[in-house]
């Protein structure tokens, strides 16, 4: 009696994720979008937490590395993971989330700014921001 081969298990690549409003930058300007980001993009904000802008610098293979300026501060730095940076445009102060599992969209408190890094595939992150 011989063996019969075992078929080979096959991996299927999950779908890469896409952003709401795509590459249309245009969608921040409320303050509010869901955008996908491959290279060095100047996004202008506005929304609740008044006029300002959002600088990716470079697209890592973990992350985003950003320039943010919003009236009375902003910072830089980089987003990593499935992390939410939150920036507390009236006392400029901020705070940093990274939870194991990615979460649903952010929730900023009023007067609040956040940018969520969604996922990093193939060189495009999808970032989402809300304003509180």
């Amino acid at each position: 009696m011989s063996a019969r081969p075992v078929p080979a298990a096959t991996k299927t690549a999950s779908p890469a994720p896409t952003a709401a409003d795509g590459t249309r930058y245009s969608a921040c300007e409320d303050g509010d979008c869901e955008v996908a980001v491959s290279k060095p993009v100047k996004i202008r904000l506005g929304g609740r937490v008044g006029p300002g802008v959002l600088s990716v610098k470079k697209v890592l293979p973990d992350g985003v590395k950003i320039d943010l300026t919003l009236p009375g501060g902003g910072g830089k730095g980089s987003i990593k993971g499935h992390c939410t940076s939150t920036f507390h445009v009236q006392s400029a102060g901020g705070g940093l989330s990274c939870p194991v599992k990615p979460s649903g969209p952010p929730e900023p408190q009023a007067g609040d700014f956040a940018i969520q890094l969604v996922a990093v595939t193939g060189g495009t992150a999808i970032l989402r921001l809300a304003t509180g």
